[in-house]
């Protein structure tokens, strides 16, 4: 396994890069509020600009005969909110980026501990992030987007991928072996 722990890091982040494009919550009950602006409109006053809008909001119920996709949200939608997800997407990448640099450098050891920190802390705000929906939020209000949601959320299969893949990516890099260079410089 040592001899491929730098491929298994380069698969595992790209994993957990892929897991983004599939559904990560899912609402099939409950109520939500959309809110979105119309009519914007900027006048000049001055120097300054002067943006003028009107708010709109639609309101439901969730119900079952409702297409499966529109309660739904992929990795991506949601990391763009600004949240821990956010900071999950931003160590995907710096660990796959990290890993493409050990397979064409061929000096694992440069990027091994940037891999186990960036997939370790990306695994620790997903947890988290997987904590404070089931066990915190248990009943409350989930904002994602321009959406809330006041019902409870199902946990799909795109954050449990993204989770494997961080495992995956770090025990790839906790098993690369350490270049020793004193005995490359002797020989």
């Amino acid at each position: 396994m040592k001899q491929h722990s730098i491929l298994i890091t380069f698969i595992g982040g790209i994993l957990a890069l892929c897991w983004f494009t599939q559904p990560w919550v899912t609402f099939t009950q409950g109520g939500y509020k959309k809110s979105w602006e119309t009519d914007v409109r900027r006048e000049k006053i001055g120097s300054a600009t002067a943006r003028f809008s009107r708010p709109v909001t639609e309101q439901g119920t969730i119900i079952k005969g409702a297409p499966s996709t529109h309660h739904s949200y992929l990795g991506f939608k949601i990391a763009t909110s600004g949240n821990l997800i956010t900071i999950v997407f931003a160590t995907t990448i710096v660990t796959v980026v990290c890993s493409i640099y050990m397979l064409t450098q061929r000096t694992p050891g440069k990027s091994k501990l940037l891999v186990l920190i960036s997939s370790g802390f990306g695994l620790g705000c997903l947890l988290l992030t997987f904590l404070l929906v089931m066990v915190i939020n248990h009943s409350g209000l989930r904002s994602i987007g321009n959406t809330t949601y006041t019902s409870n959320g199902d946990i799909q299969f795109g954050g449990f991928g993204t989770a494997l893949g961080f495992v995956m990516a770090f025990i790839g890099a906790w098993n690369i072996p350490k270049s020793d260079t004193s005995v490359e410089k002797t020989k």
